[in-house]
């Protein structure tokens, strides 16, 4: 029996050390995760790799031990108890060996790292604040047959998009907010559908997630839009670019109809906007400050994908997919997961703006 739990135990360790020596895999956090039983695993070995962790592994009582600065953590393959120091913590799901990795659920993670963005602060009921933000509509821009815009290496838009969302989603999650997005995959969905789906949800905000291009490939920078039919030439050729022609409705009836949708879109556009703008100028101005980009401002656009939205949206450009030093940071994993942080402190930072538990911050 000891010998098979050394076997066993040593083979865990192989694959534990060699995970340690190879780089990121391009998971949520820059390392690979599975889904097992629905529950999202973490490598513990590319974990301890990317965040600088040191480890120690018994084979025969299968404890795996893993230390950062002050802390140090031990784990049991096949439980879900965690020892924190002198605490005992229960897992969402058990510590497991799979394929020769040792593998964790992902909240093993907020041990060692910790959060980008305070958790969500708890509102009284009887506090006057502009909305509450708890759930939030993340879109990420084009997907499936509709690949946005390329780079000169063939980085493509709509890969950078989804890479993106599924990061902002895992960041916003750990701060306490449900998050919903309208697309997981690389699949398309019509421009006038996102921002309904967020409707439908009832969510209290919609971003959508873009990278921009233009012939001057020197341009580079940053930008957040909100919507609006007042525009300059430079904002009506990029929506122009990013929106998909609609169907025309015709008939008597279907003016009728028009007519009424747009009278109540000017009543619910109005409302949101301020709001939107607001939004919009906290994200662009947390993101510029942590990640030290050039920002292209705050502007109005009439984009397809933002109008319609019964709540504050924006539209966010991380960056010039045409430019080579822009193409070259979105394809970078730890680039896209600092842009990822900061949108989502950006989100945050709105969120106690909104609730009357911040000031706006410059």
């Amino acid at each position: 029996m000891v010998k098979r739990f050394f076997l066993f135990g040593m083979i865990g360790l192989a694959g534990f050390l060699a995970g340690c020596a190879a780089g990121p895999r391009g998971g949520t956090f820059g390392y690979e995760t599975i889904a097992v039983e629905g529950t999202r695993y973490l490598s513990l070995s590319e974990m301890c790799d990317r965040e600088k962790l040191a480890w120690d592994f018994d084979p025969l009582s299968q404890v795996v031990i893993l230390k950062k600065d002050a802390i140090e953590a031990r784990f049991l393959i096949g439980s879900h108890k965690a020892v924190v120091g002198k605490e005992v913590r229960t897992l969402s799901a058990p510590v497991i060996l799979k394929d020769s990795v040792v593998w964790a659920p992902m909240e093993v993670r907020d041990i060692f790292v910790p959060r980008v963005v305070p958790a969500a602060p708890l509102i009284p009921d009887n506090k006057i604040f502009l909305r509450r933000v708890n759930h939030v509509v993340l879109d990420a821009g084009h997907g499936g047959k509709d690949p946005g815009a390329k780079g000169r290496r063939g980085l493509r838009e709509k890969d950078v998009n989804l890479d993106m969302v599924l990061r902002l989603k895992a960041e916003l999650e750990r701060c306490g907010l449900l998050v919903t997005l309208t697309r997981d995959d690389d699949f398309f969905i019509p421009l006038e559908q996102r921002p309904f789906i967020a409707n439908g949800k009832g969510a209290d905000l919609f971003v959508s997630l873009h990278a921009n291009a233009n012939r001057s490939r020197w341009i580079e920078g940053f930008e957040v839009y909100f919507l609006t039919e007042s525009v300059d030439d430079d904002a009506r050729a990029l929506a122009a670019a990013e929106n998909v022609p609609a169907e025309v409705e015709k008939g008597a009836f279907q003016k009728q109809v028009l007519s009424l949708k747009a009278m109540l879109w000017d009543m619910i556009f109005t409302e949101n906007r301020r709001e939107s703008i607001e939004l919009a100028d906290i994200i662009s101005q947390v993101v510029s400050r942590r990640l030290g980009l050039k920002l292209l401002g705050v502007k109005g656009a009439p984009f397809a994908v933002l109008k319609g939205a019964r709540m504050p949206a924006v539209l966010v450009e991380v960056g010039y997919i045409s430019n080579r030093d822009g193409e070259r940071k979105l394809n970078d994993p730890s680039y896209r997961q600092r842009m990822a942080e900061a949108i989502a402190l950006g989100i945050m930072d709105f969120k106690r703006y909104a609730e009357g538990s911040g000031s706006r911050k410059k």
